[in-house]
C-alpha cells in the first residue's frame, strides 16, 4: 500500500469522514460524496440557459443574459442534504468544493461566458451572525477561484430578512421576498459595465433572486447572469404561467 493511501486510511480510521449526501462513511479515495451519491446527483439537464424556466419571470429584465443551475432541488434529495451540511455543520471546504464542482461541470455549456464578477446573495445581519457565515459566499469563492474572477460582496445590502420559505405555500413565497435588498451606491459603481453573475445556494420561486436583480440593474451598463447551485424545478407549464401572473401582480 502506498504511503499516501495508508496515511489516508489511518486518518479515516481515527477520524472517519462521512458523505455529505447520504451520511455513509467515505472510502479513502472519495471526497465529500460517496460514489453512489455522485452517480445519483440530480443534475440539471437543460443547458439552453436562455430558455431555462426562470426566464419566464424576466421578460421585463433586459439586463438578464442567462439563468442556470447545477442540480435540481427537491426536499430530502441529495442536493438538499449537501446544502444542509454546508449551512448547519460549517463545512466551509465543502462549500468551496461545491463552487468548483459547478464550474467544472458547466464550463463548456456557455453559462459563464463573459462573466467577470460574482455577486452572492447576502444574508441578513441577524442570520449571518447566528450562523457565522454566508454559505452562498463560500460557494461563490470556490467558483471564483476556478473561473479566476472576483467576488463582490458589498454591492447589495439586505434590508429585510424575509422569513424562511420552507413552510410557505408557493404563491406566498413570492410575496415574502419583495423589497428585501438595497443597492450600496458607492460599492456598486465598481460594477458599471460589468457582466455579473448573481448566485444563491438554492432557488425555489426565484423571487429573492429577482429582487436582487431589480436593484443591480440600476447600475449603468450592467449585464446579469443568475446561477443557483440547486433550483427547484417546476415542469408544468400551467404552473409556470400562474407563477408569472403572481410575480407580475407583485410588480404593480
Amino acid at each position: 500500500m502506498k504511503t499516501g493511501v495508508l496515511a489516508r486510511s489511518l486518518l479515516d480510521f481515527f477520524f472517519p469522514r462521512f458523505c455529505a449526501g447520504c451520511g455513509q462513511p467515505l472510502a479513502h479515495d472519495e471526497q465529500w460524496l460517496c460514489s453512489s451519491c455522485i452517480l445519483n446527483l440530480p443534475w440539471e439537464y437543460q443547458h439552453e440557459w436562455e430558455r431555462s424556466w426562470p426566464m419566464t419571470f424576466v421578460y421585463r429584465h433586459p439586463t438578464l443574459q442567462r439563468a442556470g443551475a447545477l442540480l435540481r432541488y427537491t426536499r430530502g434529495n441529495i442536493a438538499a442534504h449537501i446544502i444542509h451540511q454546508l449551512k448547519y455543520h460549517h463545512h466551509y471546504e465543502l462549500g468551496q468544493w461545491m463552487g468548483r464542482l459547478a464550474v467544472r461541470q458547466l464550463q463548456d455549456t456557455g453559462l459563464f461566458d463573459g462573466v467577470d464578477t460574482i455577486v452572492p446573495i447576502p444574508l441578513a445581519k441577524s442570520r449571518r451572525h447566528s450562523r457565522g457565515f454566508n454559505q452562498t459566499e463560500i460557494i461563490a469563492q470556490g467558483m471564483a477561484d476556478e473561473l479566476k474572477i472576483d467576488v463582490h460582496t458589498h454591492a447589495l445590502r439586505r434590508i429585510r430578512d424575509n422569513e424562511s420559505q420552507t413552510h410557505f405555500r408557493f404563491q406566498d413565497r413570492l410575496r415574502n421576498a419583495v423589497d428585501i435588498f438595497d443597492l450600496d451606491e458607492q460599492s456598486a459603481q465598481n460594477l458599471a459595465g460589468h457582466h455579473v453573475m448573481v448566485i444563491d445556494d438554492v432557488m425555489t420561486t426565484g423571487r429573492t433572486m429577482f429582487s436582487a436583480i431589480e436593484q443591480l440593474e440600476r447600475i449603468q451598463d450592467i449585464r446579469i447572469t443568475i446561477f443557483a447551485w440547486a433550483w427547484k424545478s417546476h415542469p408544468l407549464s400551467s404552473q409556470l404561467w400562474a407563477i408569472k401572473a403572481a410575480f407580475e401582480g407583485e410588480m404593480k
